[in-house]
């Protein structure tokens, strides 16, 4: 998109054709819950399966830091089981577990680079229009709706 706005922000475009589509879809079901959650203040907007996408390119880019491979493989086992989908014994372990600090620190970092990258807030129609009744201003309607091609994410 011309403004930046809305776009999956992947590590390596060589592999974002192969993101799963399962994983695209809860990109997309993340990013509207987020962007209605328009009365929690200090959102940063990068959900769990966003951030997945990304350290899905990163990780077939090239090895990653301990602490980032971590992160991924219990971000894909919350998204995986949220599916219904079987986990490797591997995955139930570190879901069990949970994050660790640092772990948790840099996957923080992560989202926070993520917004940045990717313009900032989500646009939406129905995602503008709460906003704009949150803060009491007029809804405006919708500019023409823009395709971003990057991750198959042209609504969001």
């Amino acid at each position: 998109m011309e403004d930046g706005k809305n776009k999956l922000v992947v590590a390596d475009t060589g592999w974002a054709q192969d993101i799963p589509d399962w994983l695209l879809e809860e990109v997309k079901c993340e990013r509207l819950l987020l962007g209605l959650e328009v009365a929690k203040e200090n959102q940063n907007g990068v959900g769990n399966a966003e951030a997945c996408a990304y350290l899905f390119t990163r990780s077939l880019a090239g090895p990653m830091s301990s602490e980032l491979t971590d992160a991924y493989i219990y971000l894909t086992a919350k998204l995986m089981k949220r599916r219904g989908m079987m986990l490797p014994e591997f995955m139930k372990k570190k879901l069990e577990q949970g994050l660790i600090e640092c772990e948790r620190r840099e996957l923080n970092n992560l989202k926070q680079t993520l917004y940045q990258k990717r313009g900032g807030e989500i646009g939406h129609p129905i995602i503008t229009a709460m906003r704009a009744l949150k803060n009491n201003k007029p809804v405006t309607p919708p500019e023409s709706r823009k395709v971003c091609r990057q991750g198959n994410l042209s609504e969001f």
